[in-house]
């Protein structure tokens, strides 16, 4: 890729409470639905399933986070050795990182749950890791969930918050995503539904944001950029979502 002049990202990310699932390319009819067999021990925020088919994680001790740290860490070292020129650490969909964001799934009664600025300690710990070990001339991004789809849950307000706390710890591109943090959760998932909570990060925060939700035409990533929504577009190709629909 490096030869033909393109640059390579990778996403770091941690299961969480939505790990040990049957694949799609397994004939999973449902995402989420449980391993029939071989499944691992989960972990997550709070000791709260996913779904009710889900297995309870067991809640994240002190010992376990500081393993989970140095494992970013290692990835992220790993990511450099391999070439690649951009790193997103995702703080989204529900899985590990975010599940510690949202109230809905971090019930913890000590440092790192209740007020928000104690529910994003464990995540900003991480990214402040792995920022520390990411070469300093390469872009930093997060994957971050803007909101939660259920009434009191995390918010956009919430969003701004974590975002600016990222930008000052380092972060240089956010990836405004929604949803997934629990299965009732119910968005206006359409044509460019994600580029309004990019624009609100972008402008608040003065960060950049890279804009997603279903975009397929090079119209509609030129009229976002156009209209300073955001800086960056990330499209989704036609036959993706006909496989969806």
């Amino acid at each position: 890729y490096h030869a033909v002049g393109a640059a390579l990202g990778v996403t770091l990310n941690h299961a969480g409470r939505r790990g040990a699932t049957q694949p799609a390319t397994a004939g999973a009819q449902f995402p989420d639905r449980p391993l029939r067999a071989g499944a691992w021990p989960l972990v997550s925020a709070s000791p709260l399933p996913y779904t009710p088919r889900s297995q309870t994680p067991s809640e994240l001790t002190r010992e376990a986070m500081d393993g989970i740290t140095a494992d970013f860490v290692a990835a992220a070292r790993l990511a450099d050795d391999c070439g690649f020129d951009l790193l997103t650490l995702s703080l989204a969909h529900g899985y590990l990182l975010a599940s510690f964001l949202s109230p809905l799934s971090n019930q913890r009664q000590d440092e790192y749950g209740g007020a928000l600025e104690r529910r994003m300690r464990f995540p900003l710990e991480v990214f402040a890791a792995v920022r520390a070990v990411w070469p300093a001339d390469k872009p930093l991004a997060a994957a971050l969930n803007c909101h939660d789809g259920v009434a009191g849950g995390f918010s956009l307000d919430d969003a701004v918050v974590v975002a600016q706390t990222l930008k000052t710890s380092g972060c240089d591109l956010i990836q405004p995503l929604a949803g997934q943090t629990t299965p009732s959760a119910t968005l206006p998932y359409g044509k460019g539904f994600l580029t309004p909570l990019c624009e609100r990060i972008r402008t608040e925060v003065g960060i950049a944001t890279l804009a997603g939700g279903y975009l397929t035409t090079t119209n509609e990533a030129n009229t976002i950029l156009a209209g300073g929504r955001a800086d960056l577009v990330v499209m989704t190709p036609r036959e993706a979502l006909t496989a969806k629909g």
